[in-house]
């Protein structure tokens, strides 16, 4: 019987159907397997190292702040270096543990410390000028060459807190107290403390020395407190201690008053010629005596020539008319006014060393009657006869007296001085500008989305190169089915032959 065969072709239907994707993947399953091993195997390559070499850190930081005169330019208080490394000291960290209550988690402060740093921030003119550079201005590029940054606000990091036994709340409590123990570090290392030595005071029952020499000691210990006081009587006259209640122009006054008790001493020990060895006390003052003329003459020359250099400096001199008047305006050189402030400077000396001279012949009359303005010996007779006893014990306890009032008064004003130091330079010197923060950073986890993405999208970019090769191909071979219409229907996966028999 002879049969013939009928090509019945399924209907094309428009569009994405499960039919397409099931054929889809039932022809190129294998080329996309292959592909997507290819893809698995780089996507491994690039990220094991990363995952290796960039390792994810959980942190917790905060921000402090250095304000005053040289942090600019890298320096502390005093002028040295500023060194960021007594932030995290070991001193400062076991404070703040303590401080925290920290002890029973934190029990190795070397390891606590190894975990901790101290970063610089860039500062807004190093990045204005990068970035003014980076944008082709030639100024700053050339400003950038010699420039030296030096960073005025640092971050203290806590790196890994959960390693070190650390909760958020505990890696910010603690991170607070390292501040806060850092600035008592900071107060005790700028603090002024002791500006005044009130050890000096002590000399009236030492028999060797003179009532005028102690006096002279002590009345010129008191000459830098009262100039010290005078500057901020004025520049700070608002300033009242919280320690003392106590002002500079009070302290000024006070110390009026303390000055004026040791001219009554002085006036007491001259007007009664109390001397404790009167021709030592006589060699001693021609020794005073001829010591300030020596450092008087060069002195004196100097300000001579001082004033030959101001009389050299000729002002610049302008006249302008307006309304019919004329105005004149004389202008001097800065070179005048530095030549000027020392010559103001030598007259102040000079005025003082003359002072000094005047109290040492007055002195030196009272011991020597005789004396005519040389250096001559003491004479004898009476001026010989040693001070009564009762006169010296006398002068004893009157400045006894002064030396505890004096004591006193110094450490009065120390106590104004720290307390001045510690409210207005050092309360603004460091401040906290970021309170504690604790970041984690999930680049484990990003990164194996990274993966997966990797290779998922490398399976459809497959997918899609496969699906374009079938898809060509199956085009091809329908166009092929007019010639060989069996062959073409059973590699195009036809429904099916049907065969017919021929009656």
């Amino acid at each position: 019987m002879e049969q013939n065969y009928v090509y019945e072709d399924a209907d094309y239907e428009e569009g994405l159907t499960f039919k397409k994707v099931g054929y889809f993947f039932k022809k190129g399953w294998l080329r996309m397997l292959i592909y997507a091993a290819v893809l698995a195997l780089v996507a491994t390559a690039v990220f094991v190292p990363i995952k290796v070499f960039y390792k994810s850190e959980p942190v917790a930081e905060t921000s402090i702040e250095f304000i005053y005169d040289g942090i600019e330019k890298g320096l502390n208080p005093i002028g040295g270096v500023l060194d960021t490394d007594n932030i995290i000291s070991t001193t400062v960290l076991k404070n703040a543990v303590d401080q925290a209550g920290l002890n029973g988690t934190i029990k190795d402060i070397s390891k606590l410390r190894a975990s901790m740093r101290v970063e610089g921030v860039l500062t807004d003119e190093y990045v204005k000028l990068t970035e003014a550079a980076a944008n082709g201005d030639k100024d700053a590029e050339n400003k950038l060459r010699n420039y030296v940054m030096h960073s005025t606000r640092f971050n203290i990091v806590i790196s890994d807190p959960d390693g070190l036994g650390l909760s958020d709340d505990k890696a910010k409590l603690l991170l607070n107290k390292v501040v806060s123990s850092y600035y008592e570090d900071f107060k005790t290392r700028y603090s002024v403390s002791n500006m005044f030595s009130g050890d000096l005071y002590v000399l009236s029952d030492n028999s060797l020395i003179e009532f005028t020499a102690i006096y002279d000691t002590y009345t010129d210990s008191l000459k830098a407190i009262k100039s010290y006081l005078n500057e901020n009587a004025e520049a700070a006259a608002n300033f009242v201690s919280t320690e003392n209640n106590a002002t500079f122009a009070l302290l000024l006054s006070e110390l009026n008053i303390l000055e004026n008790n040791y001219d009554l001493f002085n006036a007491y020990i001259l007007s009664n010629n109390v001397w404790r060895d009167k021709v030592t006390a006589y060699d001693s003052l021609v020794a005073n005596k001829t010591d300030i003329e020596n450092r008087l003459k060069p002195l004196t020359d100097y300000r001579t020539e001082l004033v030959n250099q101001i009389k050299e400096i000729k002002p610049n001199t302008s006249t302008s008319t307006s309304n019919g008047s004329t105005t004149t305006t004389v202008q001097y050189p800065p070179e005048y006014f530095v030549y000027q402030a020392k010559l103001d400077d030598a007259n102040r000396q000079i005025m003082d060393y003359g002072v000094q001279l005047a109290n040492i012949e007055t002195r030196m009359k009272k011991l020597n009657p005789d004396y005519d303005g040389t250096d001559g010996t003491i004479t004898g007779g009476s001026d010989m006869v040693p001070t009564d006893k009762s006169v010296i014990d006398n002068a004893v306890r009157q400045l006894k007296a002064l030396e505890n009032s004096t004591a006193e008064f110094v450490q009065k004003v120390n106590a104004t001085v720290e307390n001045y130091y510690d409210t207005t330079f050092i309360s603004s010197s460091v401040r906290q500008v970021q309170p504690p923060v604790v970041t984690r950073r999930s680049i484990g986890l990003n990164l194996w989305i990274v993966y997966l993405a990797a290779v998922l999208g490398g399976l459809i970019i497959a997918g899609a190169v496969t699906g374009v090769k079938i898809g060509k191909a199956s085009s091809a071979k329908k166009n092929a089915c007019a010639y060989n219409p069996e062959q073409t229907a059973v590699e195009d996966g036809a429904d099916e032959v049907k065969p017919q028999d021929k009656k």
